[in-house]
């Protein structure tokens, strides 16, 4: 089964990326394959310049152990990083800038379509 999950708030704020990576984590444990798509303020998520402290989740870490595993797929809006300030060097290896019409490709082929925000 294919599946989407679309995060929208910030990671530091919501919790809405943690959830997503718990479901993506069961989901590819049971085989199935899972692209993430970072939409509005979420693509600071992957932004490998984020120093969280040592008490807090380590969240750009988490999705890149994910998306070295080969197990999800990471894209981000690439409008909303420009947004944001966010250039291609600053984010994790493995994700990828996407936009709108590969957002919809997803959701045209995809089995389910999660959206989380807030």
């Amino acid at each position: 089964m294919k599946i989407t999950i679309q995060v929208m708030v910030q990671p530091y704020t919501y919790e809405d990326i943690d959830t997503a990576i718990k479901i993506a984590e069961a989901a590819v444990e049971k085989g199935h394959e899972v692209t993430l798509f970072l939409f509005a303020d979420s693509v600071i998520c992957v932004n490998k310049n984020i120093k969280p402290l040592k008490i807090d989740r380590n969240i750009p870490e988490k999705l890149r152990t994910l998306i070295n595993s080969g197990k999800l797929k990471v894209d981000i809006c690439g409008i909303c990083m420009d947004y944001r300030g966010i250039k291609e060097d600053m984010i994790i290896d493995g994700a990828k800038p996407s936009g709108l019409p590969e957002l919809a490709a997803l959701l045209s082929t995809t089995d389910r379509f999660i959206n989380l925000m807030a």
